[in-house]
């Protein structure tokens, strides 16, 4: 799934390409968390590339359950 999030994004970084900026992306995230729906885990329509930075700052400011 992580080869394919990559391959649909086209390596990018998907935050980074919405405010114009064209980073490559290197972590595959999981936008509804697995610890919340475990089900969704493997959905390519759940899972986002980004860079290193944008992962760290969501992950840095997401609420914590």
């Amino acid at each position: 799934m992580r080869a394919l999030a990559f391959e649909r994004d086209n390596g990018l970084c998907q935050r980074c390409v919405k405010r114009g900026i064209l980073k490559s992306a290197n972590v595959v995230h999981h936008i509804i968390e697995v610890k919340e729906d475990w089900n969704q885990r493997l959905l390519l329509s759940n899972l986002e590339s980004l860079c290193h930075s944008c992962h760290n700052a969501h992950h840095k400011t997401a609420p914590r359950g």
